[in-house]
């Protein structure tokens, strides 16, 4: 293994600086961190990180040793297009919300979800996004070899805690006092944002799948 990554180290950095890019990207993961940071507790809003994570380390998975049979059977193509109705759903609790936000508060707003529903919330709209499978496959075909299986537990494990880190600083980004009041007043903004966030990957989802079946 050490001799794998020393003879290919340049090639397993780039790896991870284009991994670490992708995590950082703005998306769906990224903006229910956000939203959840600002309007629920701090514990549901871990809970949705921790949810994110699990579904991270799925696709993970899917993507270090499955991703090449998964993706010759139509189950991958019924995964992405049951994760773009999701974010439609996802989408449409949002909507809803505003509609009736002038007769809620922070605190009732906070009632609305247990720690359990934030960590499920987390886990589908991270298995939403077939993404992150196909990223991992294409990255490490730049591999000039088949990595060792210790490389690739190795990668795995840096791949999931990137994201770890990421999202638990944005969780505390958001959580400081001044940063939170600020974004606080801002909520009816960043929840349409959010929304528009998930009916724009929803719907490209569902296309794309529409497209290729038929």
């Amino acid at each position: 293994m050490l001799d794998f990554i020393s003879q290919y180290h340049k090639e397993i950095l780039s790896i991870l600086t284009i991994w670490t890019l992708a995590v950082i990207m703005p998306g769906p993961d990224f903006f229910l961190i956000v939203r959840s940071s600002i309007k629920q507790s701090k514990h549901q809003a871990l809970s949705s990180v921790a949810g994110i994570i699990f579904g991270t380390l799925i696709w993970l998975i899917v993507g270090f040793f499955l991703i090449n049979i998964l993706s010759k059977t139509i189950l991958f193509d019924i995964v992405q297009f049951c994760g773009g109705i999701y974010l439609l759903y996802m989408a449409s609790k949002i909507f809803y919300s505003l509609k009736n936000k002038k007769e809620q508060n922070l605190d009732s707003i906070q009632l609305q979800s247990s720690s359990k529903q934030s960590f499920m919330s987390g886990v589908f709209t991270n298995l939403s996004n077939p993404k992150p499978p196909i990223f991992i496959s294409i990255i490490l075909s730049n591999l000039p070899t088949t990595p060792p299986l210790q490389v690739n537990l190795l990668l795995l494990f840096f791949m999931l805690f990137i994201p770890s880190v990421w999202f638990w600083f944005v969780v505390y980004f958001f959580r400081i006092k001044a940063i939170y009041q600020g974004f606080l007043k801002r909520a009816f903004l960043i929840d349409i944002v959010a929304g528009i966030i998930f009916v724009f990957f929803g719907l490209n989802l569902i296309y794309s799948i529409t497209i290729k079946l038929f």
